[in-house]
């Protein structure tokens, strides 16, 4: 029915979208409360989270599957370090989203595919 990288790839989405969650609440907290680099993390990541949403969506390319998992984790890591100081939503999917990464980079590393590799065994050789 589901395959492991499909239930990594939505709770990844889900993910993407905390991050925005994240990102509005970060620009709450600056109208509380003046605070640069709390803007400008926010105005970074709700810029940027849309546009690795479409380039996840649109890839096309399943050749190389590892790629793709260290692609995510590193968006994943990336964002979910500068996420972690906006407000308190923003830590809880930062932590999510370290969680995300883990999982990601663990199938990259462990070369999980959809695939099935069966072997057959000829009964006349």
């Amino acid at each position: 029915m589901f395959s492991l990288i499909d239930i990594v790839k939505y709770l990844t989405f889900i993910s993407y979208f905390g991050f925005m969650i994240a990102s509005i609440s970060g620009f709450i907290c600056v109208s509380e409360s003046f605070d640069l680099c709390k803007l400008l993390v926010s105005i970074i990541v709700i810029t940027n989270t849309p546009l690795v949403i479409y380039l996840d969506i649109n890839n096309s390319n399943n050749a190389d599957l590892k790629v793709i998992h260290y692609g995510r984790a590193y968006s994943q890591l990336v964002t979910s370090l500068m996420i972690m100081g906006l407000s308190n939503i923003g830590l809880g999917f930062s932590l999510y989203g370290l969680t995300m990464f883990i999982a990601n980079l663990l199938l990259g590393v462990f070369g999980c595919d959809n695939r099935v590799h069966l072997t057959i065994d000829n009964p006349n050789n």
